[in-house]
């Protein structure tokens, strides 16, 4: 009888010491992991000539360029370029800047797909203004987009006007609904509010955009 005991005590005792065992092996697997989270950073999207950007349509989904207009110089920014209807700003431009006049058919004071060689009045003072969008890869937090997350650097240099690649346009949001698959954004220069004034006979060449986001 007392062997048995024995035996039977052993056996409880073997099974409680593998119950402890396992208990620690599975508390030891449940400590999760530290992340380290990285800081965000500034990412080119896309980058190339005024040229090259007519002729790069985002496609579906993708972060990009849309559209640069030519207009005339604005003392209130932020209100004159929050549109976010193209066709306003074309109108405005060709208004304002096309060298055929309003009723040109020849020619526009914007850029877009095969329309990049421009002829613009000399002598008019005029702000710069870039169209494009990011998609929630590029400038969602996981709730909105965000503005502070895109910016635009442009090299323009000829003709009286001159825009170095390190200077990056002012953000202006002209749409921004979280249930839309992007953000608008019209980002312009205006020569530290002074305006850009093309000289007479002189040509100016937009030689870089630079699309970036931080993320």
């Amino acid at each position: 009888m007392n062997k048995e005991k024995v035996k039977r005590n052993g056996v409880r005792w073997a099974v409680v010491i593998g119950v402890i065992i396992v208990s620690l092996m599975l508390s030891t697997q449940m400590i999760p992991t530290p992340k380290i989270k990285t800081e965000p950073t500034w990412h080119i999207l896309w980058e190339g000539t005024l040229a090259e950007a007519t002729e790069a349509n985002p496609g579906t989904g993708v972060s990009g360029f849309l559209e640069i207009f030519f207009l005339n110089h604005s003392a209130t920014p932020s209100a004159a370029y929050n549109t976010n209807v193209s066709s306003e700003m074309e109108t405005w431009a060709n208004a304002s800047l096309d060298a055929d006049g309003a009723a040109g058919t020849t020619n526009h004071a914007y850029a877009t797909a095969d329309n990049f060689n421009l002829t613009l009045k000399w002598g008019t003072t005029m702000d710069i203004v870039v169209r494009c969008r990011w998609n929630k890869t590029n400038a969602f937090d996981g709730a909105m987009f965000q503005n502070t997350s895109c910016r635009i650097n442009i090299t323009m240099a000829g003709g009286g006007i001159t825009i170095l690649g390190t200077t990056s346009g002012t953000n202006i949001v002209s749409s921004n609904e979280t249930d839309h698959t992007y953000i608008w954004i019209n980002v312009y220069w205006n020569n530290a509010h002074s305006g850009y004034t093309l000289a007479k006979n002189g040509i100016s060449l937009v030689s870089q955009i630079s699309i970036q986001a931080k993320y």
